[in-house]
C-alpha cells in the first residue's frame, strides 16, 4: 500500500481538484491522508465530505503549525510500505503511482523519482522523454539532484518522489520553516541504496498562484528561513565521507548568493537591503573552499570569474554585472541577430 500525505491549508479552490486527482489513480491501493493544518476557510471541511465518500482517505484536523508539522502528522500515521507526498494545490497525473511502484519493483528500489510538470497560466512546460535512469552507486542520485540540471530532473522536493518508509524513519521535517525540503532531501537521497529517475512528467506543479510561498519573492523569510535550510544542508554534507556531494553544493550555493547579493541591493525593502552584509560574510566563508568548489565538473569559468571580483569588492560585482546587463548582453545579441 502506498500512504499519500497531503498537507491542506486554505486551499479550498485548488483541494477537490488534488484529491479527485488522487482517487483516478490506476493504482488502488492507497491509503490517503489528508492533514488540515488549522484551515480557517472550508478546506477542512471539504476533505471530511471526500472521506464520507472514499474509506481510504483519513483526515486529521490540527492546530496551525506549518507545511514540515503536517507532513511529519502524516510520516507519524501511515500504514503504506511507500510514502508519497502532494502538495494541496497541485495534482497527479492518472498512472503516476503504477509507475513509481513498478520501477521500484522492477528495480529494487527504495526511492523513486519522476519529472514534474510546470504549470503557469499561459503554458505548461513539460521536458519529458519516458527514459528511465537507475542509480546503484552511493551518493550518485544525490550528486545528480544537486547538480540541478534540467535534462534529469530529479530536485530536492518532496512531492515528486515514492519512498520506502524505512527510508524515511527516524526523518522529519522541520517545523515552522519555509524550504523544509532542502535539508530533508539531501540527507534521503544520501540514504538511498538504488534510485529510480522516470523522465516522464506524472506530477502537476502550480508554479503561479496567489499566497504561495514559491511567489513570494525576497523577504526577510530569505534570510530567516531559505539561507539557514542551506547551511543546513551544508552541514551535513560535511559529514559525508565523499566530499563531491558537498562542493557541488557549495557551487550552487555560491551561484545564487551572488544573484542574490544584486536582488538585494536593488530590493525596495529597507530591512531586505540591510541583509547584503549577511551575503557578503557567508561568502566570505566561502573563499576557504574556492579551488575545490569550483573544480567540479559543472563549474562554468564566468561563475568563477565572478566569484574572485566578488571577493575583491562586491562593489564592484555589482557595478560589473550592472554594466554588464544594460551594454554587453544587449550588444551581443544585437550582433547575433545580425548573423
Amino acid at each position: 500500500m502506498i500512504s499519500v500525505i497531503v498537507a491542506v491549508y486554505n486551499i479550498r479552490e485548488y483541494i477537490s481538484r488534488c484529491i479527485e486527482s488522487i482517487l483516478a489513480q490506476s493504482y488502488k491501493d492507497l491509503e490517503i491522508l489528508l492533514i488540515d493544518d488549522g484551515s480557517t476557510d472550508d478546506s477542512g471541511k471539504i476533505c471530511d465530505a471526500y472521506a464520507g465518500k472514499d474509506a481510504r482517505i483519513k483526515v486529521v484536523h490540527q492546530k496551525n503549525q506549518g507545511l514540515g508539522a503536517a507532513r511529519n502528522t502524516g510520516m507519524s500515521i501511515a500504514a503504506g510500505e511507500f510514502i508519497a507526498f502532494v502538495d494541496g494545490d497541485d495534482w497527479i497525473e492518472p498512472d503516476m503511482y503504477a509507475e513509481m511502484v513498478k520501477n521500484a519493483e522492477l528495480h529494487g528500489a527504495d526511492l523513486v523519482v519522476c519529472r514534474n510538470k510546470r504549470i503557469y497560466p499561459d503554458r505548461v512546460v513539460d521536458g519529458s522523454t519516458d527514459r528511465v535512469v537507475v542509480y546503484r552507486k552511493p551518493l550518485e542520485m544525490l550528486i545528480q539532484c544537486l547538480k540541478d540540471e534540467e535534462e534529469i530532473l530529479i530536485q530536492q522536493a518532496a512531492w515528486n518522489k515514492l519512498y520506502a518508509k524505512e527510508l524515511l524513519e527516524d526523518e522529519s521535517f522541520p517545523v515552522g520553516k519555509w524550504y523544509e525540503d532542502v535539508a530533508f532531501s539531501a540527507r534521503i537521497l544520501s540514504k538511498t541504496k538504488v534510485g529510480v529517475y522516470v523522465d516522464k512528467a506524472l506530477y502537476d506543479y502550480v508554479c503561479v498562484r496567489e499566497g504561495s510561498i514559491m511567489n513570494q519573492g525576497i523577504t526577510m523569510r530569505t534570510f530567516t528561513d531559505w539561507i539557514p535550510a542551506y547551511m543546513e544542508k551544508e552541514a551535513y554534507l560535511e559529514t559525508l565521507p565523499d566530499k563531491r556531494p558537498l562542493n557541488v553544493h557549495r557551487y550552487h550555493f555560491c551561484k545564487r548568493l551572488l544573484e542574490l547579493y544584486r536582488e538585494v541591493c536593488d530590493s525596495p525593502d529597507k530591512e531586505v537591503r540591510k541583509q547584503k552584509k549577511t551575503i557578503v560574510n557567508i561568502l566570505k566563508t566561502q573563499r576557504t573552499n574556492f579551488k575545490e568548489t569550483y573544480s567540479v565538473d559543472i563549474a562554468r569559468k564566468t561563475e568563477r570569474v565572478k566569484m574572485r571580483m566578488f571577493s575583491v569588492s562586491p562593489t564592484l560585482y555589482r557595478w560589473f554585472m550592472n554594466f554588464n546587463d544594460r551594454f554587453i548582453l544587449p550588444y551581443r545579441l544585437r550582433r547575433l541577430e545580425k548573423k
